[in-house]
């Protein structure tokens, strides 16, 4: 376990309960905005992704067809 773990669950066992619940729902706050963060690299890629928008070209045209 990381140091920066050991220290914060010493912080969080020396809290009330409550503020323990508020210090876990930030933690997970910021494990939130990391993913979306994560995401928004990804969408906003340069060069975009050819197969998948062939794929999506290739379903529309087949959905149309129908």
């Amino acid at each position: 376990m990381s140091t920066a773990a050991l220290e914060l669950i010493k912080i969080v066992d020396s809290l009330p309960p409550e503020k323990a619940r508020e210090v876990v729902d930030f933690a997970r706050f910021l494990q939130q905005q990391a993913g979306d963060q994560e995401w928004e690299r990804i969408v906003t890629k340069p060069g975009g992704y050819p197969k998948l928008e062939q794929f999506a070209a290739e379903a529309m045209r087949e959905g149309a067809m129908h």
